[in-house]
C-alpha cells in the first residue's frame, strides 16, 4: 500500500470588502472590528469625498453609509456613484437615524440597497450586510 499524499485544501474565496463611510472616528471603529471579526476586509473612510477615492483605488464590494455627514452627504455620494458606471452597481447599506427609505430609493435607481435604522443590533447588521453582498 502506497502511502497516500494529502489533498491540497480548495482555496477559499477572498473575503469580500466593506467600505464604512461615517464622519466619527468611533462609528468607524465599531464597524470596522464587528466586519473583521465577521471575515470581511473594511476599509474606511470619513465623508463622501473620502469614500469616492478609496472606491477609485480599491475594489469595494460593498458600502456602508452613514446618511448625515459633513461635506459630501450620503445623499451626494449616492447620486455621485450611482453616476459612475463602473461603481454604480456595488451594493449600499444606508445608516441613518431617520427613515428616508422613499427618499433614498428616487436617488438610487434600481441599484441594491439596503438600510438601517439607529440603534444598530451587530446580529441585524451582519445579516442585512450578508443579504447584500451575496
Amino acid at each position: 500500500m502506497q502511502p497516500s499524499t494529502p489533498t491540497p485544501p480548495r482555496s477559499a474565496a477572498p473575503a469580500k470588502t466593506i467600505l464604512v463611510v461615517d464622519d466619527f472616528a468611533s462609528v468607524r471603529f465599531y464597524h470596522t472590528n464587528l466586519f473583521r471579526q465577521a471575515g470581511f476586509n473594511t476599509i474606511e473612510a470619513r465623508d463622501g469625498g473620502e469614500a469616492l477615492e478609496k472606491v477609485r483605488q480599491t475594489r469595494v464590494d460593498l458600502i456602508l453609509l452613514d446618511l448625515i455627514m459633513p461635506g459630501m452627504s450620503g445623499e451626494e455620494f449616492i447620486r455621485r456613484i450611482r453616476s459612475m458606471p463602473k461603481h454604480a452597481g456595488i451594493p449600499l447599506l444606508v445608516i441613518t437615524s431617520e427613515s428616508v427609505e422613499d427618499q433614498i430609493r428616487r436617488i438610487t435607481g434600481s441599484g441594491r440597497i439596503g438600510f438601517a435604522i439607529k440603534p444598530l443590533v451587530p446580529a441585524s447588521l451582519l445579516e442585512s450586510v450578508r443579504k447584500l453582498i451575496d
